[in-house]
């Protein structure tokens, strides 16, 4: 097993959240916060790559990113927030 790491239960866990808030996002949300994370692209990049405005990259980034805090920090919302993003 050299070279390779070998991840912690609670590591685990923490990435399943992760790769959960990613599965559940929007398409549009999931392929601008890809794009700025693993593909390093600035906004204006991808608002070119999707034909769409940086105010509206930054908008998807925004819900991604409120997404992504979500699930990692296990929030519960009160039950009239439910249908708010």
């Amino acid at each position: 097993m050299s070279g390779t790491s070998t991840l912690s239960a609670d590591e685990r866990r923490r990435l399943r959240r992760y790769e959960r808030a990613v599965d559940r996002m929007m398409p549009m949300q999931r392929a601008i916060f890809l794009g700025h994370v693993v593909e390093d692209l600035t906004y204006p990049e991808l608002a070119d790559k999707h034909d769409i405005s940086i105010i509206e990259v930054e908008c998807h980034m925004w819900r991604a990113l409120a997404q992504v805090d979500d699930y990692s920090t296990k929030k519960t919302r009160p039950w009239w927030q439910f249908w708010r993003r």
